[in-house]
């Protein structure tokens, strides 16, 4: 490609040259029997299409599956697990919160919560 002014409206020289070496063929005659031969093929359906993805695409699901897997089973034999009660344990026991919080074996209701707030202040 000739260098030039990307905003130049006129012809490349070389590159239509170059296209013309590319696309012209010595005997057009030939060529023109060649593509209808092959657009006399029957053309596959979507289903074959489909059907050649089939094996990498299972291998790549298996491997990504794996991948998932040895991910959490690593993970979770290297770290003890979480629950939603641990950042409030350790914040209340930091800021001295009121006991009545965490002493009930399920979650405090509403009024508990707010009734120790209004205590605090």
């Amino acid at each position: 490609m000739s260098k030039h002014n990307p905003f130049d409206q006129r012809p490349d020289v070389v590159l239509g040259q170059a296209l013309r070496d590319a696309l012209s063929a010595p005997d057009d005659a030939a060529f023109v029997r060649r593509v209808m031969a092959r657009a006399a093929e029957p053309a596959a359906t979507w289903w074959d299409v489909l059907g050649t993805w089939a094996r990498p695409g299972l291998a790549a699901a298996l491997v990504a599956a794996a991948v998932v897997g040895f991910w959490i089973g690593h993970d979770q034999g290297t770290h003890r697990t979480a629950s939603l009660d641990d950042p409030l344990t350790s914040a209340a026991q930091a800021a001295g919160a009121a006991p009545v919080l965490f002493d009930a074996a399920g979650p405090p209701t509403m009024d508990v919560v707010l009734a120790v707030a209004g205590d605090r202040n």
